[in-house]
């Protein structure tokens, strides 16, 4: 009798499982009013408004085909970008504390990586650093000063050597780089016969600049051609023939001896030197 009994008076076991309630994270108080987050809600939300009525206008300008007062539209630009600007730098100032350098880089925080990189260290990351330092001073604990400034001295100089190193290898694979993209260059040499000439046409330049010497040109150096220039073959006919001169009581024949180009060529020559000496002069 008894076994029935107390199986009825049993409770059952048989009870559903509840989830367990998840836990949201909240920052702290003293975080929260640090960060003024209420404030900084307030003001963005404003500033959606903002920008919200702003293309809101533009979509009504749009729709009604009408010109737009742009001196209104580029004041409530300026007011949203100052406002912008300020809540921008309201939460720089606050952010750095929150902000920590990731220790190692993968596919999960490459997204984020540029954001985190503006702020301390992790306190592990921290950790390591003051370690290292400890290693490279704990050789030179037990040195004297001077020991000390001597050891220092030989690290600046080896990584001074690397630095100047590095720089000659950039240096030449620079060359290298913008020698294969410009290609060879020809570099035209002269003989001691074309450089002495040069110097010798350098020094009548000079002189007849200067002093207004040197200004014919040397015998051997003139042109002897056996035509007249352009300019003068319709004024000054080379030829055995007769030439015609217009005189007031009629037209007449006279014989005159041809005009030789080297009489002519020497006279231009003169006569250009001349002029040049005057104006030297002048």
């Amino acid at each position: 009798m008894d076994g029935p009994v107390g199986a009825q008076q049993q409770p059952p076991q048989q009870q559903e499982q509840q989830p367990p309630a998840k836990v949201v994270e909240r920052l702290n108080p003293a975080v929260q009013q640090q960060l003024n987050l209420e404030s900084v809600k307030t003001r963005a939300i404003s500033l959606f408004k903002a920008i919200s009525r702003i293309l809101e206008d533009f979509d009504l300008i749009a729709r009604t085909n009408s010109v737009p007062k742009w001196q209104d539209v580029l004041g409530q630009f300026s007011m949203v970008n100052l406002e912008l600007y300020n809540i921008v730098e309201d939460i720089k100032k606050v952010s750095k504390a929150f902000v920590v350098h990731p220790k190692n880089v993968n596919a999960e925080n490459a997204a984020i990586l540029p954001v985190m990189i503006s702020s301390k260290l992790l306190p592990e990351i921290e950790a390591d650093d003051n370690l290292k330092r400890e290693q490279l001073l704990y050789a030179m604990q037990n040195l004297s000063v001077p020991a000390q400034i001597e050891k220092l001295k030989a690290r600046i100089d080896m990584i001074g050597a690397a630095c100047e190193s590095a720089e000659k290898v950039i240096a030449d694979t620079r060359k290298t780089y913008f020698g294969t993209r410009q290609g060879p260059t020809n570099i035209l040499t002269l003989d001691k016969a074309q450089a002495a000439k040069i110097q010798e046409q350098e020094n009548l330049l000079r002189h007849a600049v200067n002093h207004g010497q040197g200004l014919r040109i040397p015998i051997d150096q003139r042109q002897i051609t056996s035509a007249l220039p352009a300019h003068l073959v319709d004024v000054l006919p080379v030829g055995d023939s007769v030439q015609t001169i217009s005189e007031p009581s009629g037209m007449y024949l006279k014989n005159t001896p041809p005009m030789s180009s080297n009489a002519v060529n020497s006279q231009g020559a003169l006569m250009q030197g001349n002029i040049m000496i005057s104006f030297i002069r002048v």
